[in-house]
């Protein structure tokens, strides 16, 4: 069962603020639209992704299983430049965090930094639960737009100009007033992509969080917002996992999974897999009701067939379920995957690819 989503920190903004936040965030960015501008990762297929491995040097990481979000840092011009924390959601809510200012390396604070990450909840080995922010890309740092550079270089200056300073700033602290920050913050650990063993058998077993596959990221491909063929997510066949929107049917005792083709046009796929033991978790008493939730659900035909998609969690912290490009994109993967051994093996050859593009690079 996949993890407990994480609460988001600070309190949403009103709908009409939030509007004048989306084009202040367009500005910073140099976009012409307002909507949510992260990059969003395709799946992995056997075919397409181990040629890019191949031909192209990609850094992974973790994939973290819990909530995709933004850190917006902006300047109040009305009260002197006073730092504003924000978190912004894939729903596009922005929710404004006190107690949490970013001090830039000039002595002030951020203003117009924009980070990529993921919001999750640790559980210490002593049952503490630690809400900490991973960051993974940054779009830009005090309104100097970085999304052309380099992965590399946007993950170092994530570290040096972002991170690192406000973990000194924790540091600084006392005990009780390190517990009151909303959220600790640190870069998600990054390897040549050959080094995909390490990721898998070193760091994934140290996680305090749950993690459901690997993410894959170009090196030298820019920042795209929306989906983006140069971050491919790996997840085993079985783990695959598609948000659907709910319906229940009028026998009650059977959910539609419909599929959105954009704007509230969705359209009906199949019946969830459910069995008995499932139906207190999707029809809990006084519960809301199941109608127009999104579900996540994981490719498991084996569960209750003839039903193939089977019940993970609701995802109350998204407004629609995947379009349809990706499902068909998901489901490609699913027909085309390739399970962790094979992969694993497969990155001896990504290595030799790579000293064939760097033959003077120091290859640990």
């Amino acid at each position: 069962m996949a993890g407990d989503i994480p609460s988001i920190p600070g309190v949403e903004v009103p709908k009409y603020a939030a509007f004048g936040l989306r084009r202040v965030l367009a500005d910073v960015l140099g976009l012409g639209r307002q909507s949510f501008p992260g990059s969003q990762p395709v799946s992995f297929t056997a075919r397409q992704s181990m040629a890019q491995l191949m031909s192209e040097d990609y850094l992974v990481c973790e994939k973290s299983d819990g909530v995709r979000v933004l850190l917006v840092l902006l300047a109040d011009r009305g009260s002197g430049g006073a730092p504003l924390t924000y978190v912004v959601t894939r729903k596009n809510e922005y929710f404004l965090v006190p107690g949490a200012p970013f001090p830039s390396l000039d002595g002030g604070f951020h203003d117009g930094t924009v980070v990529d990450a993921e919001l999750v909840v640790d559980v210490e080995p002593d049952g503490r639960r630690v809400r900490r922010l991973l960051g993974f890309d940054t779009l830009a740092v005090g309104r100097t737009v970085v999304m052309a550079r380099p992965l590399t270089e946007r993950l170092d200056l994530l570290r040096t100009q972002v991170f690192e300073p406000f973990a000194q700033m924790r540091r600084a602290l006392s005990p009780a007033q390190a517990a009151e920050l909303p959220f600790e913050a640190e870069v998600k650990t990054f390897r040549p992509s050959y080094e995909a063993a390490v990721i898998q058998h070193q760091v994934i077993p140290h996680l305090l969080h749950q993690n459901d596959g690997l993410i894959f990221t170009s090196v030298d491909a820019p920042y795209v917002p929306g989906t983006c063929d140069k971050i491919i997510k790996w997840k085993p066949a079985c783990e695959n996992s598609v948000d659907f929107r709910a319906r229940l049917m009028p026998d009650g005792r059977s959910v539609m999974l419909s599929i959105w083709r954009g704007r509230d046009d969705y359209v009906d796929h199949e019946l969830l897999a459910a069995r008995d033991e499932d139906w207190p978790l999707l029809l809990p008493a006084g519960g809301p009701p199941i109608d127009g939730r999104v579900i996540e659900a994981a490719y498991d035909p084996a569960y209750a067939p003839p039903a193939r998609w089977r019940f993970l969690r609701f995802r109350d912290d998204k407004e629609h379920g995947n379009h349809s490009s990706v499902v068909t994109k998901i489901i490609e993967s699913i027909n085309d995957s390739m399970e962790l051994d094979r992969l694993l093996a497969a990155m001896g050859e990504v290595k030799l690819s790579w000293m064939r593009r760097h033959p003077h690079h120091h290859m640990a």
